[in-house]
């Protein structure tokens, strides 16, 4: 009985600690792409993405042109051409050709190592923030808002994060 009465006793300890100790998790959620779109350095990223597929554009269509001249050049030309220079002229175009086909197929690639390559530190500093300003309010674990199906308002880290944002002289978001 004595034995008995000993491990209730344990059990009820336990439960008590556990208790307590899950009282003190303080749980949240963020939604981590807001917090990337309101730092200041995505606006100059997203402006980085367009300026280079701008000139990855301009470099195709200057491509395109080029091989459009030659080949405009090469049916006016062709039948006054010796065998030797045609066949010159026919490996240009076709060497041109090549460059646009590369073109097309690495074209999503390229954009896609360009924005690893400026958004990678943004998304960085954003879950650095993130991290801050949830030790900084006592929170224990914080999800990623896009995870979780049904969330209260109140465990939303994100006007946390804007404040923190604003107060280090960040612009304001625009108004939703």
């Amino acid at each position: 009985m004595k034995q008995a009465f000993k491990l209730v006793l344990v059990a009820v300890a336990m439960l008590a600690t556990h208790t307590s100790l899950s009282a003190q998790n303080k749980t949240g959620y963020v939604s981590v792409d807001e917090v990337v779109q309101l730092m200041p350095e995505y606006k100059k990223a997203t402006a980085d993405m367009a300026q280079y597929d701008s000139s990855l554009q301009i470099q195709y269509a200057e491509t395109l042109k080029e091989l459009n001249r030659q080949d405009s050049i090469f049916k006016a030309d062709s039948t006054k051409m010796a065998p030797a220079t045609k066949n010159a002229k026919k490996e240009m175009m076709k060497n041109l050709l090549v460059q646009l086909q590369g073109f097309e197929q690495n074209y999503q690639q390229q954009m896609q190592q360009k924005q690893e390559e400026l958004m990678t530190p943004i998304a960085q500093k954003a879950n650095q923030l993130i991290a801050d300003v949830a030790k900084a309010s006592g929170y224990t674990y914080v999800f990623r808002k896009e995870a979780l199906l049904v969330q209260p308002d109140a465990d939303d880290l994100l006007p946390l994060v804007k404040k923190k944002l604003e107060g280090a002289g960040a612009p304001k978001p625009p108004a939703k």
